[in-house]
């Protein structure tokens, strides 16, 4: 059986309440992971794809950005670990009888936390930016060709977890949704991104409950005297480098210094490199490895294929 999604409205209120109350577990619930995958429909040819949307109008969009990922990490990291996500919930999704398209990476992102202003980690070589409007309005079209093309859902996660990304991806959510007839389209947000974000539940935001799930990395990658709070370019985001692409994550990161999570969040406000000259912030890298990588990515994996089936199921 393929769900694939149909126009009836569900009260958004219920729809919100439903989501927001699926929680996962790693135990019983996980699954062996596929091998990494960094397709999306960039690699279909036109056939493939009209195909597929012959089978499915649901699209899991990937958001990244082009950023500074410490000296070890390469700007791609973002896209990276967004598109290779997106990735893992279609194969989750996919042993559930429920097809779905990885949408098209465009990658670039908001590295500032104004319109190119000197926050967030834009100061750093390699980091750039665009407008946060010009942002919102380019995926909120993209999704308007997608759903030219059949798809009439999306769901859109960002591996970048800037503020400013967090608030505009919700942005183009709700924009979507309303100005595009017959389209439903969701943010994926972190329960623990949602409160900095200062987002407040709403039909189009799925809160995935303790996603980051700080305990589970503290258990594998240990912790510092200011416990992290932050995963930029540090053990768990170096993890998920080393699953996806090893080949990619330069030689020495186990000894790297990662800065604390305060250190971090201090230069991302004051837009001054030199208070954090790593541009890193949160795990130590000295455990970091594919397999943390793979016990990481099994719960985020379950947390967000099962909150995606909720939607779905609802929908039907």
């Amino acid at each position: 059986m393929v769900i694939r999604m149909m126009r009836t409205d569900v009260r958004a209120v219920v729809l919100t309440m439903v989501v927001l109350s699926v929680t996962s577990t790693v135990g019983a619930q996980s699954q062996a992971l596929p091998p990494p995958s960094q397709h999306s429909m960039l690699d279909m040819t036109f056939p493939e794809f009209e195909a597929t949307i012959a089978r499915t109008d649901v699209v899991l969009l990937p958001l990244g950005s082009v950023e500074e990922h410490g000296s070890y990490l390469p700007l791609s990291t973002d896209a990276i670990t967004s598109l290779g996500q997106m990735n893992l919930v279609k194969a989750y999704l996919r042993a559930r009888d429920i097809e779905t398209i990885v949408g098209p990476p465009l990658n670039i992102g908001l590295t500032s936390e104004g319109n190119f202003t000197r926050t967030g980690t834009y100061p750093y070589p390699g980091s750039l930016t665009i407008g946060i409007d010009t942002f919102v309005a380019l995926y909120v079209d993209v999704l308007r060709s997608l759903h030219d093309k059949g798809i009439n859902c999306a769901f859109l996660f960002s591996g970048h977890g800037a503020t400013s990304q967090g608030v505009a991806m919700a942005r183009i959510a709700e924009q979507a949704t309303r100005t595009i007839e017959g389209m439903r389209a969701y943010a994926l947000i972190p329960s623990e991104s949602v409160a900095i974000f200062g987002l407040t539940p709403s039909p189009w935001i799925i809160s995935l409950q303790n996603f980051r799930n700080f305990d589970l990395l503290t258990s594998m990658l240990g912790t510092t005297a200011d416990p992290p709070t932050t995963t930029h370019a540090d053990g768990a985001e170096t993890s998920l480098m080393l699953f996806y692409r090893p080949d990619m994550v330069r030689p020495g990161y186990e000894q790297a210094l990662t800065s604390t999570s305060t250190v971090f969040r201090n230069a991302v406000r004051s837009g001054n490199r030199s208070d954090n000259p790593s541009g890193t912030g949160g795990f130590p890298t000295t455990k970091a490895s594919g397999d943390v990588a793979r016990r990481i990515l099994e719960f985020r994996t379950t947390s967000m294929g099962d909150a995606v089936m909720v939607v779905l199921r609802a929908r039907k």
